[in-house]
């Protein structure tokens, strides 16, 4: 279920956009796992917005991932939840939400092998290369660091991080089962286009 594109409904940095706005025009390019993500909504809004995404997935057979709110997921309807670092633990997770999947953020071999033992069905790996989406500088973990967490854990991993159209290729040599994308997808002049391209570069490398 975790495989090939994974598009990041933040529109943080295209404020001008909405999230049904984005996720919909991803949807027409051919993509199939939307993780949605609003760090500055309050609840009531950011649930609002969950609901619509959960109906718009649906429609185009897509899976929905709500990010940190487990809850949310679950009354939404989404299928699965994505979980940071000072989130709810895994095993709590899949004790409340036995039916979605749980994947969780990592930034080393040690947290990804941890993460793996906790009963995650999928972790997210990264920064891969430099990002600035989440407004800090993050740490780069690089290509060799996502070869040696792909070989290691039997879990999807999905690698994430400053990831583009230039470097897609390389993600997928490395043995990541998926590429999640922000910047590159919502700052598209068509991001139906652009999502279109990712997924032909991923199905030829």
């Amino acid at each position: 279920m975790i495989r090939g594109i994974y598009v990041i409904a933040d529109n943080s940095i295209v404020p001008d956009k909405s999230h049904l706005e984005l996720a919909k025009s991803a949807l027409d390019g051919g993509a199939k796992i939307i993780q949605f993500r609003a760090k500055d909504l309050n609840r009531r809004e950011f649930y609002k917005i969950a609901l619509g995404l959960a109906r718009l997935c649906q429609g185009y057979q897509a899976l929905l991932i709500i990010n940190d709110q487990l809850e949310i997921a679950l009354d939404a309807g989404a299928g699965g939840v994505h979980l940071g670092a000072d989130d709810l633990a895994v095993e709590r997770a899949k004790l409340l939400a036995p039916n979605l999947l749980i994947g969780r953020s990592t930034h080393s071999l040690d947290e990804a092998i941890e993460v793996e033992k906790s009963g995650a069905d999928y972790l997210a790996f990264g920064a891969i290369f430099p990002t600035q989406t989440k407004g800090r500088p993050t740490p780069i973990q690089g290509i060799e660091q996502l070869k040696e967490v792909c070989a290691k854990v039997k879990k999807p991993v999905v690698a994430i991080g400053g990831i583009k159209r230039e470097n897609l290729a390389e993600i997928k040599r490395a043995g990541a089962s998926a590429a999640a994308f922000i910047s590159e997808i919502v700052c598209a002049d068509s991001i139906s286009g652009r999502v279109r391209e990712l997924i032909k570069i991923w199905q030829e490398s």
